[in-house]
């Protein structure tokens, strides 16, 4: 049996400079127990002062992609786990909740070439 692994893609228009120091090992040891696996198992990367839009405004905002193998995200608990995720970003970046996109992709279910 495999072990759950998480790599996480965080985009955001906030500045770097408002961004808390920990902030990735904090999200990581979230995801790690939102998902049921190890924190050494979950990578992050935070883009900072990307050029963003949502309903025509530039306001603060974070898009998060979630690739994973876990068997926790499926149909039934994913917009469960997505507002868990997003309360979290939200009150971490201070970006209303409503600014704060959580898309899960299952690995397991990619093809490779």
């Amino acid at each position: 049996m495999s072990k759950v692994s998480v790599a996480g893609f965080v985009s955001t228009n906030v500045d770097k400079l408002s961004v808390r120091d920990g902030f990735l090992s904090s999200c990581s040891i979230m995801l790690a127990k939102l998902l049921n696996t190890e924190v050494e198992l979950v990578t992050l990367e935070l883009q900072t002062n990307v050029r963003m839009v949502r309903a025509g405004s530039s306001q603060p905002m974070l898009n998060i992609r979630l690739f994973h193998n876990s068997d926790r995200v499926d149909s039934d608990t994913k917009h469960d786990l997505a507002r868990a995720v997003a309360a979290w970003m939200a009150r971490e970046m201070r970006v209303p909740e409503d600014r704060v996109l959580v898309l899960f992709v299952d690995t397991r279910l990619c093809n490779t070439a």
